[in-house]
C-alpha cells in the first residue's frame, strides 16, 4: 500500500526511511497522473519491503488550511515540481533521481537498476517483511 505524504510526515516517511523511495507528486485531476497510479501500485505490491511508494497530493485538499497548503507548496518548490507527474526517488534520505511525466512499469525497473537497486520480485503470495501470514499489514502489539 502507498502512503500518503504531507510535510508534516515527509521527513519521517521519505527521508527517514530505511527503504528506497519512491515518491509520486500527483494532482487528482491530472490524467498522467491517473495513469501512472496502477504503475506504481504494482510496483509496491510487487516490491514490497523493498521499495516505499509514497504519493504527495499536489492540490489542495478541501480540509486544508491556508497555511497547511503554503506548506504543501514550500515542499513542492524545495524539490523543484514543476510538471505533474514528477516521481523522486531517494535512497538513504538523499534524493537520487527525479523523472517527469508518465513511465511505463518496465522504463521504471530500468531506472531503479540504474541507481543500484537490486529488486526481487515477491515470489507468488508470500507476504512481505511487513506483512502477517494473511498476506495483510500486521499489526504492531501496544506494549
Amino acid at each position: 500500500m502507498p502512503i500518503l505524504v504531507r510535510p508534516n510526515n515527509f521527513e519521517a516517511e521519505v527521508l527517514g526511511s530505511g527503504l528506497p523511495v519512491l515518491v509520486d507528486f500527483f494532482g487528482e485531476r491530472c490524467i498522467p497522473c491517473l495513469l501512472l497510479r496502477p504503475v506504481l501500485l504494482g510496483l509496491g505490491e510487487e516490491y514490497a519491503g523493498q521499495l516505499k511508494i509514497c504519493l504527495f497530493n499536489t492540490d489542495r485538499e478541501r480540509r486544508e488550511s491556508k497555511a497547511d497548503y503554503e506548506e504543501k507548496f514550500r515542499t513542492i518548490e524545495a524539490y523543484g515540481v514543476m510538471h505533474l507527474p514528477t516521481l523522486l526517488l531517494f535512497i538513504d534520505g538523499a534524493l537520487r533521481r527525479a523523472l517527469v511525466g508518465l513511465h511505463t512499469r518496465q522504463e521504471l525497473l530500468d531506472i531503479l537498476r540504474e541507481e543500484g537497486l537490486r529488486l526481487e520480485p515477491r515470489v507468488g503470495n508470500q507476504p512481505g517483511p511487513d506483512e502477517g501470514e494473511d498476506g495483510g499489514e500486521r499489526q504492531q502489539e501496544d506494549q
